[in-house]
This record gives C-alpha cells, structure tokens and sequence, in this order.
C-alpha cells in the first residue's frame, strides 16, 4: 500500500468513525439505543464487577421462574475487560461509555477489514471505493452507531475477518489458517447463529471440488480442515453447553463435509471418475445429515426465511413485508444484485483470482439470502455489499471510457444510483433512540418511588415481585428500573402479556398475575396505537375486531372498538381503571398523544395491583349502587374513578383500588361518594360519603358504610 491509499484509507476510516460517532454530538448524555442492547448493559456491568465471570442466569427476567442466558458471552466479556482498562481514566463511568463507543471502533475496524478483502479480491482502486462506501452505508451505521452496545457490530466484524483470513490461506502458509480458526471460534463464542455464516466454507469446498474434476485438476484442503479443526479445539471445552452445542456440532458436521468434499476429490481424480459423481455423493451425505438433524434444521430454516415472526416481530419479518418496497434500500439492493451478477460472470469466464472472488460471491449470495429472509440482516448485506458496488462503479468506469459518447448520461445515472442510497444516512445518524425521554424518566421514577427488590446484582435468586410489561420495554425495565420483568426482548412471557393485555375480564387478568406474582402494570400509549396488531398476533387475535383505522388525505382517524374497549389494555391506559377492583394508577408521563379521533393519554403509565378495599353497604335490590372518587394523577390530571355494584338480599360490596389518603402522588379530592340509583326512575338516588385509607386497600379490608346522609338531585 502506498502512502496515497494509505491516507485514503484513514480518511475513510476517520469518516466511519465520525458518522458513527454523530449521535453522541447531539443526544449529549449518554443514552443507548435499542431494545437487546439495554440487557447486554446488564451482562456487562455484572461482568465488569465480576470479571472474567459473566452472567448465565437471571431470576429478572421471566419472573418469577428467571431464565438461563443462551447468549454466547464474548462481546460483552471484551467491553467488560475494556472498561477495566479505562477504569483508571474516567472512573465510574467507563462501563457506559466503553459500550456506548465500542460498535462505531468496531465499524471503524470492519472499513480496514473490508478494504483488505476487496483489495485480495480485485485491486486497491476497487478496495478505497470500497471502504468509502462501506463508511457512510447507512445499513452498516445502524448496527454500529454510538450507543449501540449490540455483539452484531462484532459478528459481523468476526464474519468478515474469516473471509479476509479463508482468502489469504489461498496464498498458502499455515499461519493464515490457524487465525481463521480462532476467528471460527471467537465467532461462535459470540453469536448462536455462527452456523449460518460458517456455510460459506462447506459451500466453497464443494464448488471448488467440482470445478476441480471439471479441469482434471485437484484443490488442496489441508489449511482449510487445519482451520476447522482447531475451531473445534477451541469450542470444545464448552460445546456441550446449552449457549454453544449448536456451534460446535455445526462445526464438526462442516468439518466431515470439508473431509468428505476432500476424500470425495481425489478418489473421483483417481478413478478418473466423471464430475458429476461428487455432487451426487455428496448430495447423499448431505441427505443423511438431514435425516438425522432433521427437527433442527427445519425449525432453523423456518425461523430464518419462514416468515414465522412475521407481525410479531418487526426486525425478523421477510425484507418488504410491511415496508415501502420504493425506498433507497430497494435501489441499494438492486445495485447490490447487479454487483453480484457481474462477480458471476466474471468468475464464468475466466480470469485472474477466481478461487477468492467465488468466496466472495458465495458471501454476497448467503447475505443477501439472510437479508430477504428476516429485514434485520441488512446489516450482513451492507458488509459485503460496498464491494460489489465499486466492482460495479470501477467497471463502469472502463465502460465508459471505452464510449466517451456516452460518458455524461452513463456517468450521472451511475452517480444517482450510488447516491441515492445514502439519502437514508442522515435519518439514521439524527434519529433517536428507541427509549424516549417518557420513559426514562417513569423508569427512572419505578425504580426510586417503589419497593426495592432484591437480588439485582445477584440474580440467583427470586426477587420480591415482578413487573408485567410487552415485551418490547422488558429490558428497559430490568436496567433502568432495576425491577423483575415478567416478559422482556427474548419473547420470554410473550404470550401472558397478550392475554393479560387482551383479557376482557378482570378476574382472567388477575389469574395471571398472580400465576407470575406480578405487582406493577406498565403500559405505553403505542401498544394501543402502533403495537396492537402484534399483541394480536401472538394469539392469532385479529386486529380489526378491536380497531378501525381510516386514512383520508393523510390524516389518520381511529376508531377503537367495543371489543378494545373491554380488554384490560385500554381500561388501564384509556381509563384509568375505572370499573376494575385491583388496579389503580400510580404515575403517568409528562407527554400525552393520541391520533385523530381519540382523546390524548399519556404515552407511559405505572399500575399498581392490589388488593382493593370493600365498601359493603345495604340497600334495596331494585338499586344500583355507584361508587366515584374523583383524583387527579401526579401531574395534577383531574380523572375520575367509578365502580358500581348490584345489591342483592338487601346488601351490596364494591371492591375499589385507589384510597382516598392517596399514594405515589396520585390525589384524591374527597371522600368516595356512593351512590344509589333506581333505575325505575332512571337516576334519583341517595349519596353516602367513605374515607378509605391505604391499609384498607393493601390489606384488602371490608370498610362497612352507614346510611346516606343527602340527597342527590336527579339529572
């Protein structure tokens, strides 16, 4: 490298860091990203305060059973030993700030990575252009932005780091192989799904093999079996465990391919054997490991291009469902398609390198087959598509050179179709995070304003009460809140928060609470408006039976149905608990929302579940007994509380949850009024006024009322 492309190179560097570094110039605290993120904080900081050990169990989630982490630990080990180095130099803080800059260096890195396998592949014009565009893809940024503490930014820095390393064993020298094989093993103590990646090696020993018998010639295997062969050394001591046996035996299967591949080649050599006799063998041998790893592998092939999560979870939905197919990503996928159909065709006819550019173009194949199978592996494409993309500008450039008289029109249509890609960029870089302020700060408030449970920095065992969520806030709430969660981002309770959410009865609700001895409900206002179709899905509900949404001239209206109105959902967060008996409102935030059509509610808001006190009182059977508190929130909200009982035998009891002592800065304005309604005569009736303390309704006491003491004038 000269010192020219080496100062490109920097700069192309200097500039990934800065996009990915960007938010951090206007978020100004420190505030992460994302939802798996947050519970990576959480492995993190207990590996920081117990280093080199990590966290394998947490009672704090899926509470109140806990579940065992299946994460491989090496991404946050690495951030853990890293913020010990820069303990000494900022303190207290260096955990929160090694994660939140550690996926932009990683990017950073990945650019040098991707510049070194661009210029093995092709030359180092075609690597500069390709480190470029790999800098500002915004595909890339979104998995290695500041803030961002996601072990993808390592993956797929490991991933490309073993192509670099495959394509310089091609030179030859054992020393490349055996750092390919800490690489196959560091990729698969830090990602579960390292199997997939890892088909690029069986794939290309295959391939090769048959253009071997083709030419009569043979393929020498023997560095890349020394690769796979100390990648299994290396996972050894753990591939039986439950975070790693699927690693390591799709290791061992690799290797029995590599080796049968291997075998296969020089018997067919030997016997002179026509070609076609080693796919078909080894078509056998790859039915057989169907065969007998059949429930997991098509339970994998499921998951990964099923479409099962498809309107349950947005990221790992199929590429253009539910998205706008007329975006940048489309263009940037059809040059990323071009680049690869012209990688073909120059590997079919001929040329230099076409031992590296078929690993290369099995990359490009896998990824963009990842990425059409679930949206979140874009960032799988984006590595390997900046490459493609200047193979496909430097090959134009010689085109156009070859027709100057086309050079102006085939220039500005090659410089739109690159450019425009990018206009995604600047959205990504200034978008926020996915955590807003609301919810911070009500976390922030859960945390300090109720019960502290135990067992936070040791979660061996059961905490106090947990905490029913969606599950797309549960991570949110373990390390902001530092509360037990009963569903969180591992789809853990998923299914018992939909019904707890959709229970139109809450006698349903309270069962299931009580199975996951949960105490607080939280909600968001998007689950009503936004999440309510993926709540539905995870019980085959269908959305429409809860809700209208009409748009006309770009403005939404909506329309919520009787059938919403009656789930717990929206009689927490619409009403404010009005007509249950065991929940009460204890905190809302400060901004309220709501689409056009419906009334705005605070976006976030806390419930407690309690007992509730018994107002039991006598009246006639022919009455309708009203209980009503007015209160206000802790924002000074004025709302209303009402309940109402049916007396039967001359008596009646109504369970309410809120006192009238107040809590958790919720006010009462008064006495509860009870009041009696004929509905005979459609409304005149007696009030009755009762104070209910805290105890009454924590304890769940019987409060007896006494006769009214004044009339209520009819309406």
């Amino acid at each position: 490298m000269n010192r020219r492309d080496a100062a490109t190179l920097a700069i192309a560097v200097m500039l990934s860091l800065a996009v990915r570094l960007a938010p951090a110039l206007y978020r100004g605290d420190i505030i992460f990203d994302g939802y798996d993120e947050y519970y990576h904080l959480r492995r993190i900081f207990y590996t920081f305060h117990h280093f080199p050990h990590t966290l394998w169990f947490d009672s704090y989630i899926n509470y109140p059973h806990g579940l065992e982490i299946s994460w491989p630990p090496l991404f946050d080990i690495v951030v853990a030993a890293l913020a010990h180095v820069a303990a000494p130099l900022i303190g207290e803080s260096s955990v929160e700030t090694v994660a939140a800059v550690i996926s932009p260096i990683l990017g950073g890195i990945l650019v040098v990575v991707v510049y070194a396998i661009a210029r093995e592949v092709f030359d180092g014009r075609t690597a500069l252009i390709s480190a470029i565009l790999l800098a500002v893809c915004p595909y890339s940024v979104i998995r290695t932005s500041f803030g961002s503490p996601d072990h993808h930014s390592l993956e797929v820095l490991l991933f490309s780091l073993i192509v670099l390393l495959l394509l310089y064993t091609l030179r030859g020298g054992y020393i490349w192989s055996i750092f390919a094989g800490i690489g196959m093993a560091a990729l698969a103590y830090t990602w579960a799904g390292a199997p997939i990646y890892l088909l690029i090696i069986p794939s290309f020993a295959v391939l090769r093999a048959v253009l071997s018998l083709r030419e009569g010639s043979s393929f020498d295997y023997r560095p890349m079996l020394m690769s796979l062969a100390l990648a299994s050394a290396l996972v050894l001591p753990f591939g039986f465990s439950s975070w790693l046996h699927v690693s390591f035996l799709a290791i061992m299967i690799i290797t029995a391919t590599v080796l049968v591949t291997a075998i296969a080649q020089q018997l067919a050599l030997r016997k002179n054997l026509p070609w076609i006799v080693l796919p078909a063998s080894l078509t056998a041998f790859a039915l057989i490991i169907i065969l007998i790893n059949h429930s997991r592998l098509q339970s994998a092939m499921v998951y990964l291009i099923g479409g099962e999560m498809t309107g349950k979870i947005a990221e790992a939905e199929p590429l253009f469902v539910n998205t706008d197919p007329f975006t940048p990503l489309t263009l940037w996928l059809l040059l990323y398609i071009l680049g690869t159909a012209l990688l073909l065709h120059e590997i079919t006819t001929g040329g230099v390198k076409r031992d590296a550019r078929l690993i290369l173009l099995i990359w490009a194949v896998l990824a963009l087959a990842l990425t059409f199978g679930q949206k979140r592996f874009i960032y799988v494409s984006s590595t390997v598509g900046p490459i493609l993309m200047a193979l496909l500008l430097i090959r134009a450039i010689i085109w156009i050179r070859s027709y100057p008289s086309r050079r102006f029109i085939a220039g500005a249509a090659l410089a739109i179709m690159i450019a425009l890609p990018i206009m995604d960029l600047p959205g990504i870089v200034s978008s926020e995070p996915a955590i807003t302020q609301d919810w911070v700060e009500s976390l922030e408030w859960l945390r300090n304003s109720t019960p502290q449970t135990g067992h936070f920095e040791e979660p061996f065992q059961v905490p106090e009460y947990g905490v029913m969520c969606w599950w797309d806030y549960g991570n949110w709430i373990v390390y902001i809140g530092e509360r037990p969660v009963v569903a969180n981002n591992f789809q853990t309770g998923v299914v018992e928060g939909s019904r707890f959410f959709l229970s139109e009865k809450e006698d349903s609700a309270v069962r299931i609470l009580n199975d996951r001895r949960a105490r607080y409900v939280i909600t968001d206002l998007t689950m009503i408006y936004g999440k309510l179709q993926a709540i539905c899905s995870w019980l085959g509900e269908d959305p429409s039976t809860y809700q209208m949404i009409h748009t006309k001239d770009g403005v939404q209206t909506v329309r919520n149905l009787q059938r919403l109105n009656r789930t717990m959902l929206a009689g927490l967060h619409l009403g404010d608990c009005s007509y249950m008996e065991h929940f009460r409102l204890i905190h809302e935030s400060r901004s309220f929302a709501g689409p056009y059509g419906e009334k705005p509610a605070a976006m976030i808001k806390i419930f407690e579940y309690v007992p509730g006190a018994v107002i039991r009182g006598r009246a006639n059977d022919d009455r309708i007994i009203v209980a009503v508190l007015n209160l206000s929130s802790n924002l000074g909200r004025p709302f209303q509380y009402v309940n109402y009982a049916v007396p039967r035998n001359g008596s009646y009891e109504i369970r309410v949850p809120y006192s009238t002592e107040g809590a958790y800065g919720i006010k009462a304005a008064g006495p509860y009024q009870v009041v009696e309604i004929t509905p005979a005569t459609d409304g005149s009736g007696a009030v009755a006024f009762v104070n209910i303390t805290e105890e009454d309704v924590t304890e769940g006491r019987i409060v007896e009322l006494g006769p009214p003491v004044s009339a209520v004038p009819e309406p």
